[in-house]
């Protein structure tokens, strides 16, 4: 009877959960992506082809954007195992 109801009301079927998700899920890799793309670029520029001379922030600067790759390549590939993987499939089996 609700659906009946809605359908003569004109109302938009629900989104689909795990279309969302996964929607969801690739932008914030994209995001990290982008995220990890800038800061491989930072460490060429800090540390690799300075275009200050040695600097005492050099060094330092292309450690934490080091760091920061390895970081966002993790979670890139975290929201992409997630929306590939994970989102829609039923994890009862694991829980015994």
């Amino acid at each position: 009877m609700r659906r009946l109801f809605r359908l003569v009301a004109g109302a938009p079927p629900p989104a689909d959960p795990s279309k969302l998700l996964w929607a969801f899920s690739m932008i914030k890799a994209g995001l990290w992506l982008a995220t990890g793309l800038v800061s491989a670029l930072l460490v060429y520029w800090l540390h690799f082809k300075p275009v200050y001379e040695e600097d005492w922030t050099a060094a330092a600067g292309s450690v934490v954007c080091a760091c920061l790759v390895l970081c966002s390549v993790i979670s890139c590939l975290n929201n992409l195992g997630a929306a590939f993987f994970g989102v829609g499939k039923s994890h009862r089996a694991l829980r015994r």
